[in-house]
């Protein structure tokens, strides 16, 4: 594993100026001259918790691999690829606002990130390039075409593929494999049938979720895409293998349609986060 260090000599009060500058931060983590960012609230989250339930599938020595985590953030996770060694790490994030927070963080834990601004359905839509890592955390719900995105990271995925979704529903037991349709009709009643719930506006306030899985959609989803799960640490996390070889077919010419919810932001051209829902993310909690 790769030890801290420092790439610029700063103070702490610098330090902690700048990352109070780069405004509201939904990874709360410890940078390693013990400033964390943000404060933490709600809707911020611990990325440790996830970090600690997939880690275990990782090897503690990344040294010669390469590595991609799309919707990434504040780079949490691509930061720890590489201090466990990688010698490539991809970090794709829509948001401007997030690409900024982790330049900074990964400074400060003195690693060299690829950082690609990007909309992640058109990064993996207009790219050959392969990974043994791929990272695919706290995103699929926010996808309009998550399907198409998870298909093309398993053709992207050499060694092993991460998932992290949030899912709802009462936790059951999963069909190692669906029965085929028409048998299966009764069953898509079923509580604990796979489904996806489509949300046209807003999902807890937050207008770039589209799609919320239950728990039993997860473990189908990542088979079809030719993945073999190895492990399920939680119900919101698989890790799974490159099982069938799809591959890929590679076009000419892209077109992709540009998608917004009524009212909203469009995409995939703009990139920065809606600016009433920055400020309001960034208004200073009863809590803090």
């Amino acid at each position: 594993m790769r030890l801290f260090r420092r790439a610029r000599n700063t103070t702490r009060e610098e330090v902690e100026r700048e990352m109070r500058s780069l405004g509201w931060w939904y990874q709360h983590f410890e940078l390693p001259n013990g400033i964390w960012t943000g404060d933490g609230n709600p809707p911020a989250y611990d990325p440790r918790d996830r970090w600690n339930a997939f880690e275990p599938y990782l090897p503690a020595d990344l040294s010669g691999k390469t590595a991609l985590d799309v919707g990434g953030n504040s780079g949490f996770f691509a930061i720890q690829m590489m201090l466990r060694g990688a010698k490539r790490v991809v970090l794709v994030e829509p948001f401007k606002e997030f690409t900024d927070q982790a330049r900074f963080a990964a400074d400060q834990f003195g690693v060299k990130l690829e950082i690609v601004n990007a909309d992640v359905h058109t990064y993996c839509l207009t790219t050959e390039e392969r990974f043994d890592y791929v990272l695919f955390l706290g995103l699929f719900y926010h996808l309009k075409y998550p399907g198409l995105v998870l298909d093309r990271l398993a053709e992207m995925t050499k060694e092993r593929f991460v998932l992290q979704s949030h899912s709802v529903g009462p936790a059951g037991s999963e069909l190692p494999e669906l029965p085929e349709l028409p048998e299966a009709e009764s069953a898509i009643d079923d509580p604990h049938y796979p489904r996806l719930a489509f949300v046209e506006h807003r999902y807890k306030n937050d207008p770039t979720n589209w799609w919320v899985p239950n728990h039993e959609a997860l473990p189908p989803l990542v088979r079809s895409a030719g993945l073999k799960i190895v492990a399920r640490p939680s119900a919101e996390i698989i890790v799974a293998d490159p099982d069938r070889q799809l591959g890929k077919v590679v076009y000419d010419k892209l077109v992709f349609p540009r998608y917004g919810k009524p009212g909203e932001a469009v995409y995939p051209e703009q990139v920065r986060l809606d600016p009433a829902l920055w400020r309001q993310l960034n208004e200073p909690s009863d809590e803090s």
